[in-house]
C-alpha cells in the first residue's frame, strides 16, 4: 500500500504550536520544569518534519496529522498547562484557543475516553483557572467557550458539566469585577450553544452572541460602569467569531473509541472498498450521524439538569454579608431566568418526548419556588411566576399536564400543585407568619398569582370551547414515552364499582374519553389516600388499599405493590410493615423476600440489593424477622454458599 499523500510546506497544526512551544521552552525554569524544555524541542524537531497529510486520520485529534504524531506534539501543551505556572500555561493557552478556532481539532472529549490527549488536555485547562492569575483565567475563559463553540468537537457528558462548573467558579472567585462579568457572559454563551444544538439535534448550527449588558440587570450596578461591559463584550464576540468563515468544520466522524466501532465504520486494514462496501460505509456513517444527534439531546439534558441544581445552591438567607455567597446568589437568580426560558422552549416544542424529564425538572425547578411562601426571593418568584402566565396561556398544555401527570398514578400532581401554590400565594402569608416580603412585594406576588389561576380558567374554557367545533380533534395528548400514562384506565364492574386492583390493561383508544381521564384521575385520588393512609398507619393503609381494590387481598399482591415502588410510600414504614408478627403482615414479608432471586450474588451485595426499597425498622425483633428470611431465602438461592441458614443470618444480622 503507498504510503499517504502530503501537501507541501510545514502542517497548519505546526504553524500553531511552533510559536507557542519555542515560547514556552524561552519561559521555562530550565531545573524545575527541564522535562517540559525536553518535550518542547523534541515536539519541535517532530513538526519540522510533518507536513498535512492529504488522507485524514479520522482518529486523529488534529487535523492532517496521524494520531500518534498528534499526541506526541499535544503532550508538552499538557505538560505546560500542568505545570501550574502561569507563564507556561499562558502560550499553552494561546495555542489551544487557535487550534480550536481554525477547526483543526476535532473528535469527542468525554470522561468515557479517559485516555485521549484531548480529555486530559480540557481537564488541565480547567484546572490552571483556579491557580488565581487574573490573565490565566481570561484564557481558559476563551479556551473553554472557543472548545465548546468548535463545530468538529463535541464535549460530552462530566467533562462538559466541568467546563460549565469551572466558568461558575471563576465567577466566584475571580478577584477582578471584569473577569467576573466575562466568566457569566462565557457560561451564558456555552449554555446557549448547548440548548440550540439540542433544539436542532445537530452540531452545525449558528448561534447569537449573548448581549453581555443584559446579563447584569441584577448585579453590583458598579460593573456597569466604565469599559467592563464593552471588554467583555468584545471578548465573547472574539470567541463566538473566530471559526467564522473556516472551511470543513462540521462533525462528521467524530465518534472514538467502541462507538465508532459499533458504529459499524468498516474501515479494516486499510483496505480500499467499493460495491457493498462502499454502501456499508455509508450506511455506518449515517449511524454514526445518528448517535452523534442523540449525544446532543442527552448532553443538552445533562447541563439542563446541572443548572437546575445550580439555581438552587445559594437560596440560603445565612450569612447575607458573605460576597461569595451573595455573588452566587446572583448568578443562581440570572441562570432561573436562563433556564425558564428554555424550559419554555422544551415544554412547548418538545414535551411529547420528555415525560419524565419534565416531571423531573418542573418540581425542581418551578414548584419549589412558587410553594415558597414565606422567604421567596422576590426576583426568583417573579421570574417563575412570568414564566407560568406564558404557560397556563397555552390551553393544550395545560390539558396535557393534567392528564399526563396529575391523572398517572407514577408521576407528580404538577398541574394540583400549581394551582395550590398559585392560589396559596395569592392568599399571601398565613397571619401571624414570619415572612421576609415587604407589603409592595406581597400585594405583586397575588396580583401575579391571581393573573395565572385566571388565565388557567381561560385556557380550560377556550379549550372545551375547541372541542365543541372541532369534535374531539385536538384531545389531550399522551407522551410518547409514557407507556404508564396509557395503562391506568378502569373497568367497571357489574356493581358500578371500579375494577382499580386490574393495574395495568393497555387502552386501545386515545385519551380524549372524558370518563376515561376521570376514572383514572378518580383513581389516583383514591390510591394516593391509601399511601399517606399507609404513611401514617401501615395496616391500616394497606387494608383500605384491599377493600377500594387498589391493590389485590393475596399476600402476594400486597408484596408486589410494595415491592414496586410505588410513588409517595414511605419506606420507612414499608420496613416496620414487612417486620410485624400479624399474621397477614407476616405471610407479606415471606413472600415479598420470596420474590428476590439472589443465586450467584455476593452475599454482601445480596443484602444491599434486598435493602434499596426500604428501611430497616428501630425495633431488634423485627429486623430479626425480616433477616432470618433473608438468609433463608439466600441459602435457598445458594445451597452451597453457608454450612446452615443459621449462619448466614448470624451474619446478616450483624
Amino acid at each position: 500500500m503507498s504510503a499517504p499523500q502530503t501537501l507541501g510546506g510545514p502542517s497548519r497544526c505546526g504553524r500553531v504550536l511552533g510559536p507557542s512551544l519555542d515560547k514556552i521552552v524561552k519561559n521555562a525554569a530550565w531545573r524545575k520544569h527541564s522535562h517540559i524544555v525536553s518535550s518542547c524541542k523534541s515536539a519541535l524537531d517532530k513538526l519540522d518534519t510533518l507536513s498535512d497529510s492529504a488522507l485524514s486520520d479520522p482518529s486523529s485529534p488534529l487535523l492532517g496529522l496521524s494520531s500518534s504524531d498528534a499526541d506526541f506534539v499535544l503532550n508538552p501543551i499538557l505538560l505546560a498547562l500542568d505545570s501550574n505556572y502561569a507563564k507556561l500555561a499562558d502560550p499553552a493557552l494561546e495555542s489551544l484557543f487557535k487550534l480550536f478556532s481554525l477547526g483543526l481539532v476535532r473528535g469527542e472529549i468525554g470522561s468515557n475516553i479517559p485516555n485521549s490527549i484531548l480529555y486530559k488536555i480540557v481537564q488541565s485547562v480547567c484546572k490552571v483557572g483556579g491557580i488565581g492569575d487574573e490573565s490565566i483565567e481570561l484564557a481558559v475563559l476563551r479556551v473553554l467557550l472557543s472548545a465548546v463553540r468548535c463545530p468538529c468537537v463535541l464535549i460530552r457528558g462530566d467533562c462538559l458539566l466541568h467546563v460549565i462548573r469551572t466558568c461558575y467558579n471563576v465567577y466566584l472567585s475571580a478577584l477582578n469585577g471584569t473577569n467576573q462579568v466575562c466568566a457569566k457572559s462565557v457560561l451564558a454563551q456555552i449554555v446557549l450553544i448547548v440548548f440550540t444544538r439540542a433544539e436542532e439535534d445537530s452540531m452545525d448550527v449558528s448561534t447569537k452572541t449573548v448581549p453581555v449588558s443584559e446579563l447584569l440587570e441584577f448585579t453590583d450596578k458598579n460593573l456597569n460602569e466604565g469599559s467592563s461591559i464593552y471588554y467583555c463584550q468584545n471578548f465573547v464576540s472574539e470567541v463566538v467569531n473566530a471559526s467564522e468563515g473556516v472551511p470543513d468544520l462540521k462533525f462528521s466522524q467524530p465518534i472514538t473509541g467502541p462507538e465508532l466501532q459499533n458504529g459499524e465504520s468498516k474501515v479494516s486494514n486499510g483496505e480500499e472498498k467499493d460495491g457493498v462496501e462502499e454502501e456499508e460505509t455509508k450506511e455506518g456513517v449515517e449511524s454514526s450521524s445518528d448517535a452523534v444527534t442523540s449525544k446532543i439531546r442527552e448532553d443538552g439534558f445533562l447541563v439542563f439538569k446541572y443548572l437546575c441544581k445550580l439555581s438552587m445552591k445559594f437560596s440560603s438567607q445565612e450569612n447575607p454579608d458573605d460576597e461569595i455567597l451573595l455573588r452566587g446568589k446572583t448568578v443562581s437568580l440570572e441562570l432561573l431566568k436562563l433556564l425558564c426560558s428554555i424550559f419554555m422552549s422544551l415544554i412547548t416544542k418538545y414535551r411529547s418526548g420528555l415525560k419524565a424529564e419534565i416531571g423531573i425538572f418542573f418540581p425542581m425547578l418551578i414548584l419549589r419556588v412558587l410553594e415558597n411562601i414565606l422567604q421567596p426571593s422576590f426576583v426568583q418568584k417573579m421570574t417563575v411566576l412570568n414564566l407560568l402566565e406564558k404557560i397556563v396561556g397555552d390551553p393544550q398544555i395545560i390539558i396535557d399536564i393534567f392528564v399526563n401527570y396529575d391523572c398517572d398514578v407514577d408521576s407528580p400532581n404538577i398541574f394540583e400543585r400549581i394551582v395550590n401554590g398559585l392560589l396559596k400565594t395569592a392568599l399571601g402569608p398565613p397571619s401571624g407568619s414570619t415572612t421576609t416580603l415587604s407589603a409592595v412585594q406581597d400585594v405583586t406576588f397575588r396580583h401575579e398569582s391571581v393573573k395565572c389561576l385566571v388565565g388557567i380558567i381561560k385556557s380550560m374554557g377556550a379549550w372545551m370551547d375547541g372541542q365543541l367545533k372541532i369534535g374531539h380533534s385536538d384531545s389531550p395528548k399522551s407522551f410518547e414515552n409514557d407507556t404508564s400514562a396509557e395503562s391506568h384506565s378502569t373497568s367497571t364492574a357489574e356493581d358500578g364499582t371500579l375494577a382499580d386492583c386490574e393495574l395495568h390493561p393497555e387502552m386501545n383508544s386515545e385519551l380524549s374519553d372524558a370518563a376515561t381521564v376521570e376514572q383514572r384521575r378518580a383513581y389516583k385520588i383514591e390510591l394516593l389516600k391509601g399511601v399517606s393512609l399507609f404513611n401514617r398507619k401501615p395496616s391500616k393503609g394497606i387494608e383500605f388499599l384491599i377493600n377500594t381494590r387498589k391493590v389485590g387481598n393475596t399476600p402476594e399482591e400486597v408484596a408486589s405493590f410494595l415491592k414496586k415502588n410505588t410513588t409517595g410510600l414511605n419506606e420507612t414504614m414499608i420496613g416496620d410493615y414487612l417486620g410485624e408478627r400479624e399474621e397477614f403482615a407476616l405471610k407479606v414479608m415471606h413472600a415479598y423476600v420470596d420474590s428476590f432471586n439472589f443465586k450467584s450474588i455476593d452475599f454482601g451485595e445480596a443484602i444491599r440489593f434486598f435493602l434499596r426499597g426500604f428501611r430497616l425498622p428501630g425495633e431488634a425483633q423485627k429486623i430479626d424477622r425480616i433477616m432470618e428470611k433473608f438468609a433463608e431465602r439466600y441459602c435457598k438461592c445458594n445451597p452451597n454458599s453457608f454450612t446452615s441458614a443459621d449462619t448466614a443470618y448470624v451474619l446478616a444480622y450483624s
